[in-house]
């Protein structure tokens, strides 16, 4: 399965060179495409991806320059992680063959992802500066099972959460595997 992250500008200084100009929009993959961007705490890189369909999202803790040659490795085991940490029950093996072929690519402006991503990291930031300090994995998990609409910001009918639109979308596929 192809895996296409599109990357922000500020992200896309960090990876030039691992950043593909082309895609193939044929070979997308069950989750479709990811969103990512770098957040700083406590003068450590920490990356953000955000899923745009289920608003799923993975904080990838600590990446240093000696992390990027594996860094597809790096996000299928925090992913796999997370997706127990949220209860989502699927093996390494699975996780792998959903994350088969990471391609980073540019940013692809979606105005909309953008958005959502900046109200995480203000979310996160809220979180570190309360006087309860929570881990990052606590945030994640905290965002996972925060509420949003299928229909928009504007109509609250069909609520739900990126952890059960994960679910519904890993049970489909996962079964198979």
């Amino acid at each position: 399965m192809s895996t296409f992250i599109h990357i922000s500008k500020k992200l896309e200084t960090l990876i030039k060179k691992y950043i593909t100009s082309i895609r193939e929009t044929e070979n997308i993959g069950i989750l479709g495409k990811w969103n990512a961007t770098v957040f700083y705490v406590n003068r450590t890189k920490n990356w953000l991806l955000y899923n745009p369909i289920t608003h799923y999202t993975l904080i990838l803790e600590n990446i240093t320059a000696k992390d990027l040659p594996n860094i597809r490795d790096k996000i299928a085991q925090e992913f796999h992680l997370q997706l127990a940490v949220d209860g989502i029950n699927s093996t390494q093996l699975q996780v792998n063959w959903l994350l088969d072929e990471i391609s980073f690519l540019p940013t692809d402006a979606d105005r909309s992802a953008l958005s959502y991503m900046n109200q995480i990291l203000f979310t996160i930031e809220c979180h570190l500066s309360g006087k309860h300090y929570c881990s990052l994995a606590q945030i994640n998990a905290y965002l996972n099972e925060s509420i949003f609409s299928l229909d928009g910001s504007s109509k609250y009918t069909r609520l739900t959460t990126p952890r059960k639109e994960m679910e519904k979308i890993l049970s489909v596929y996962l079964a198979s595997v």
